[in-house]
Order: structure tokens, then sequence, then C-alpha cells
């Protein structure tokens, strides 16, 4: 079984110009167009079974629309095998509010993106959010480490990751892209005694295979979930990458499969 616990997709009529600027932005050259359809067929592909989509919400004015048209896609593509998240922004005022909801609908988490929504890890409103996400039960991923296509400041930094964790204790916090992505020195410095979830999105092709066995070796695959950051990375080679590791069978079915089963409730 594999899942994938990072990816992204788009709305049909706003796919083609989203995609066109992240690409320029980041410099990417994406492997899906983007769509729900594309993430479906890439799934069927590279064998797939459970993909979670990560909606980032760049302004608060875009938080219900977004978590409304992500309940529609739990309903309808429950049986193929796509989950996802709610977003939330820490501007938005009614978040309490919202966090409920999206718990009382059956969500699992929501995302924050620090670099996008121009917020550190550590202020005051993002603790907050998290503290309430916590409180429901809801867990919370976020973009950390430098964004490629926002490099400077940082809003996730390693350091500032583990003060909010030192402050909260949350035991439903996942960071993407190996904890910081290609920031993975402070992540072992930092990070790799927390309880805290890491996604591998992204993150090889950068990440020295020293570098991840160390966030292994501390952090232990009980911690780390299988992900691409679909459409600017892919299962497949994601998957190789695992596999050329010296890790148990157990390690990788703990990073392919049991930690998001337990994490999804399935």
């Amino acid at each position: 079984m594999l899942i994938d616990f990072h990816t992204h997709t788009f709305p049909d009529k706003v796919a083609p110009a989203a995609m066109k600027k992240l690409a320029a932005q980041a410099n990417l050259t994406p492997y899906t167009d983007g769509t729900l359809q594309g993430l479906q067929a890439s799934m069927e592909k590279e064998g797939v079974d459970v993909a979670v989509i990560l909606p980032v919400a760049t302004d608060p004015s875009q938080v219900e629309k977004i978590n409304r048209r992500a309940l529609e896609i739990n309903y309808d593509t429950f049986d193929t095998g796509i989950f996802s998240f709610g977003a939330m922004h820490p501007d938005y005022t009614d978040y309490k509010k919202e966090l409920k909801w999206l718990a009382e609908n059956g969500f699992r988490g929501i995302k924050l993106h620090p670099d996008y929504q121009k917020h550190y890890v550590n202020d005051t409103v993002t603790k907050n959010i998290i503290a309430e996400a916590e409180s429901l039960g809801l867990y919370t991923t976020l973009h950390a480490g430098i964004d490629i296509g926002y490099p400077s400041p940082v809003h996730c930094t390693p350091a500032l990751a583990a003060e909010m964790v030192d402050e909260l204790h949350p035991e439903h916090v996942i960071l993407a892209h190996t904890g910081g992505w290609n920031q993975w020195d402070e992540v072992i410095e930092h990070l790799t005694d927390k309880q805290l979830f890491f996604d591998i999105s992204f993150s090889f092709g950068k990440i020295t295979d020293e570098q991840f066995l160390k966030i292994l070796e501390q952090h232990s695959s009980k911690k780390l979930l299988f992900a691409t950051d679909s459409p600017w990375d892919n299962a497949t080679d994601t998957l190789e990458a695992l596999k050329k590791l010296p890790l148990t069978q157990s390690q990788m079915d703990d990073i392919c499969y049991k930690n998001a089963c337990r994490i999804l409730s399935i």
C-alpha cells in the first residue's frame, strides 16, 4: 500500500493559470496539470492507493470557499482514495468556528503555509490556530523550511518550529519537506527530539542520504510520512529514492502507509 500525504489540486477553471504562475515562480516543471483528474491519473499510473490534498488559502477570504470545495471532494472521491484536509489562514478571524465545522464534517486536519500567508510559525495567531486544532483532534500540516518560490524570509525554520512545539507540546503537527526544506542540518539540531511528524515531500534530489538517514535514526520511522508535493514531484521517483536507502521492511511500511493509516483512521 502507498499513501501520498502531500498533494495539491486546483479547480478546473483556475488550474491552468495557477499552474503557469507557480511553475514560473519556482522554475519547476509540474508532473500533472494540477487538476483533481490529473491527480487521479497520476495515482493510477504510479500505484498510489490514497492521496491527501493540502489546500492553501493565500487570503483569509478564501478559507470558507476552499473548505466547502474540500468537503465536496471528500464526498465525491472517498471511494477513490482521495482525502482533502481543510485550509486555514492566520488572519481568518472566526477560526474557532471554522475549525469546529471541519472537525464536525470529518476532516482530519488543516494546512498552513507560513511563507504564503506571511506569518511566522511562532506568531501568536499561528500558535492559537494550532492549539485550537489540537484541541479538536485535527492535524496541522505546515510548509517547513525554504520555499523555492519565496526564498526569504523563511517563516517556518526548524528553530522557530521548535519554539512553537516547546510552548504548545502538540501531538498532531506535521512539518512538510522532512521537517524543513533545505534546512535539514537544522532539523537534526532542533527538531528530531520533538513529538512531530515529518512528511518527506519534495526532499529527494536535494537532501543527502546522510541527512535523511540521520533524521530517520534520531526521529524514527514512526514519525515519517511518504509524500510528494504533487504536482511538483512524483511518487515513482520518491519511492525509488527510498528503496535505495538501507531501510528495513518495517521502516518502509511505516513511512509508506502505516503512519498515514493511523492519522487518517483507515
